[in-house]
């Protein structure tokens, strides 16, 4: 099959490389060897043939040969010499660079080259035998060809100075031939770079001229700062009296010697088989929740092993030392006076810590913020000023290699075991490698926002996992909502899970309805034992239980008197109507027999606010501002995770009563405000990285986020499991679900009930009934005249809505 010829019509074809490179070398190898010849070519070097050898002197024939060639190169110089005289050097010249065009360019040597160079080597002799040689000398300075162009054809017609002057015009053009250049370009490139150089070397001779005389002003300004100090307090200092020793002078405060603290070292403790952070409390069963009293809690051995790090802190000693070297002279530059401080390695940052100067406003630091990271070629920058707490001005860039922050380690820290965590949740360590350990009971409800791949699902699986290893299912439940489907099904086996994982949003409103009921029957049960919360009534004095009496003998019947002015006002107050109807069965006080030992915490995790907020906003914001309002003190908390913190998203009620939050990276400066209320958040660099506002504080802490696997995940969901079977509420589970179908009728209160018998007056009086007509007739907000319209529509009262038509009404 021919080959397919992509070459244009009239293109010649292309010679292959590797025949370029023959003919470069070749032309190189010939060059080199003509100009070795012609360099040095003596005409003593001549080879005597015949009977000319034995006429020569003995001493001149023994002389040995100075030509590099040898013999050959005598007679190549005597060529070149005869021929083209002293422009016989142009020939090995220009072959030598032939060769390297073929040999490193690749180029091709077209017509035009060659042209260039004959004309070049002919003027080029014609030059020379005009210019320094006399008519008829043979050779000549021009050779043979010099000499016949030169005295043959042009001197007879324009003389001596005009073959020169034509010879001299020729040769330039032939140049331009053969190099491809201009030399009017030429010249003036070479004018501009050379101009282009000395302005570099002027300005920065300048600029050192100018940073010296900065300097040296500075230095004045500080030396005359320092000697009016000096003069104050010797005015400031009173005379000693006579006889008195005169007083020390305090020192002037030091800055300390920087220091280099590598805290992203893991501490690691030797594994012990079957260590456990906490160990089974016996005996504290509650009333939902028994059935657990062989429950074992985990151990450290379904988390993996924590690898130690090597310590690199000598290793990158000098990198480090080198970049805060670059941020104290960047800043100096801007005329910007710091002192360095200690650098703080962290897991994911490095802190740079620079004492201002005297006078100097840590705001000028914070706008060079770009400068900076132009400087360190950082990846991300912050900058605290001043660090908080400290004097000094905080500079965190992203390490080039993250180190992670296992469970484990965390889990193994004394601050997690400490009896003053409630529910201690693992979070992460921050930049001085101090772990953070929050407690849910005094935050008491948390925020967990970022963007998708930022690491908030890792966080919601730690948290999740640092309850499991405390508390079993008779001391805390669970109440999951995952909206996403896919996120928490691993934790459907839990046997602390009250309900399954709900998926469904129809559903979630009426968990979250079932959690404000329990949060009320708890603060009922709580008034009825007279304690104020959760821990009260846990930890109360509990009275023992007479035992049942036996059963008497029934005395046989006897004739009592009879108290008849009891009678009488019993009848007298019914008639009155003083005794009333019965209470509700909401007002009723539970009996002794129905309040448990004991209540366990519960805990509701929602994994996506977003889709509930787009399913149904205000009922989802009712019910978590009552539950954020109210269910601390009745031991129940509430955990939110979002990936869309968006204003209608996070609201303002949510966030006034979650005051504790957790930030990951985000996208811009809005998601940070509405998560934090601040900026910080989208100078995160991901994979962990996150801000922790904790429960009373204004302060943000960074830290690098715990890390567990789903391996892990899945070892400790096995074990929890194993040890019992999960124990769902039933009742509570059917009520759900009645309420998602709408099997359910929704509980009203005595006001709305109240409202509801005055629309019912309304339409029965219009015989029609619409949403409109009960806001203007009652005077009702939207939201609750449409709630009538249902609560109506349920009790038969008016038939279901079609479009823009009123409603019929069924009663007459």
């Amino acid at each position: 099959m021919a080959k397919k010829d992509n070459r244009k019509r009239g293109q010649a074809a292309e010679a292959p490389k590797w025949s370029n490179e023959l003919i470069g070398i070749g032309l190189i190898g010939l060059g080199l060897v003509l100009f070795l010849a012609v360099v040095s070519f003596s005409h003593k070097d001549l080879p005597v043939w015949g009977m000319g050898e034995s006429l020569a002197p003995h001493a001149e024939a023994q002389k040995p040969r100075g030509n590099f060639i040898g013999p050959l190169g005598t007679v190549i110089g005597l060529a070149h010499a005869f021929l083209f005289g002293k422009a016989g050097f142009l020939l090995p010249v220009a072959l030598i660079w032939f060769g390297v065009i073929k040999l490193v360019f690749n180029g091709r040597l077209w017509p035009r080259t060659g042209i260039g160079f004959v004309v070049m080597l002919l003027s080029g002799a014609v030059f020379l035998h005009a210019g320094w040689a006399d008519p008829g000398d043979a050779p000549g300075a021009g050779g043979v060809f010099g000499r016949l162009i030169s005295d043959q054809l042009m001197r007879p017609i324009v003389g001596k100075t005009g073959t020169v002057i034509i010879a001299a015009v020729a040769y330039l053009f032939a140049l331009i031939l053969v190099v491809g250049q201009r030399p009017l370009r030429f010249i003036k490139g070479t004018a501009a770079l050379s101009a282009e150089g000395v302005g570099k070397v002027s300005e920065m001779i300048s600029e050192r001229k100018e940073r010296g005389d900065k300097e040296a002003r500075l230095k004045f300004e500080r030396e005359r700062e320092k000697e009016k100090r000096r003069e104050e307090r010797k005015k400031a200092t009173p005379a000693p009296k006579v006889g008195e020793a005169p007083q020390a002078e305090l020192p002037l405060r030091e800055t300390p010697a920087p220091q280099i603290i590598d805290a992203s070292q893991r501490r690691v403790e030797p594994p012990k088989p079957g260590d456990k952070p906490f160990e089974r409390r016996r005996g504290h069963a509650s009333l939902p929740t028994a059935g657990f009293e062989d429950y074992d809690l985990p151990g450290f051995d379904l988390l993996d092993a924590v690898e130690e790090v090597e310590d690199a802190t000598e290793a990158n000693r000098d990198e480090l030392l080198a970049v805060q070297r670059t941020i104290v002279e960047t800043l100096r530059s801007f005329g910007i006076e710091t002192t360095p401080g200690d650098i703080t390695r962290g897991p994911t940052i490095t802190r740079y810590e620079i004492y201002p100067s005297v006078g100097l406003r840590v705001s000028r630091i914070s706008q060079l913020e770009a400068d900076i990271a132009r400087a360190t070629k950082a990846e991300r920058i912050n900058i605290l000023a001043p660090i908080p707490g400290k004097d000094t001005v905080g500079i965190e860039l992203a390490n080039s290699d993250k180190v992670a922050v296992p469970l484990r380690e965390l889990l193994q820290d004394q601050e997690f075991r400490s009896a003053k965590k409630k529910i201690p949740l693992a979070l992460g360590k921050d930049v001085y490698g101090k772990t953070v350990i929050g407690d849910l009971a005094a935050m008491p409800h948390l925020l967990v926002a970022g963007a998708t791949g930022s690491g908030k699902s890792v966080c919601i699986n730690s948290i999740i996992a640092s309850m499991l290893f405390k508390f079993g299912p008779d001391e805390l439940r669970f109440i999951m909502v995952d909206p996403k489907v896919v996120e928490m099904q691993l934790y459907n086996k839990l046997p602390h899970l009250v309900v399954p994982v709900v998926t469904d949003p129809k559903k979630v409103v009426a968990a979250l309805k079932w959690v404000v009921n329990e949060m009320e029957k708890r603060y009922r049960v709580f008034a009825k034992c007279g304690v104020r919360n959760f821990d009260g009534f846990n930890s109360r004095v509990r009275e023992e239980k007479p035992a049942a009496p036996e059963p008497e003998e029934a005395a046989p019947w006897e004739d009592e008197e009879v108290d008849q002015e009891e009678i009488e006002s019993i009848a007298a107050a019914l008639e009155s109507g003083e005794l009333g109807p019965e209470a509700d069965e909401d007002e009723l006080i539970p009996e002794d027999d129905e309040i448990p030992d004991r209540y366990p915490y519960i805990v509701v995790i929602v994994d996506e606010l977003a889709d509930l907020m787009q399913t149904a906003p205000a009922e989802v914001e009712m019910n978590i501002a009552r539950i954020a309002q109210k269910a601390r003190a009745a031991g129940i908390h509430l955990i939110i995770a979002t990936q869309t913190p968006r204003a209608d998203v996070v609201t303002g009620i949510i966030k006034a009563n979650i005051p504790c939050r957790v930030a990951f990276q985000v996208s811009s400066q809005l998601d940070s405000r509405v998560i934090l209320d601040t900026k910080g958040a989208e100078k995160l660099v991901g994979k962990g990285d996150m801000l922790y506002l904790p429960p009373g504080s204004a302060k943000l802490e960074r830290a690098q986020g715990a890390f567990v696997s789903d391996e892990e995940v899945e070892r400790l969901v096995k074990h929890c499991s194993g040890q019992a079977e999960p124990n769902f509420e039933e009742d509570i589970q059917q009520s759900i679900e009645n309420a998602a179908n709408g099997d359910g009728e929704e509980e009203v209160s005595d006001a709305d009930e109240e409202m509801i018998i005055k629309c019912i007056d309304v339409v029965r009086q219009e015989q029609k009934c619409s949403t409109s007509l009960l806001q203007r007739r009652l005077r009702l907000g939207y939201t609750r005249a449409a709630r009538m319209v249902d609560i109506l529509e349920q009790r038969g009262i008016v038939g279901p809505g079609d479009g823009a038509k009123a409603r019929e009404v069924y009663v007459k």
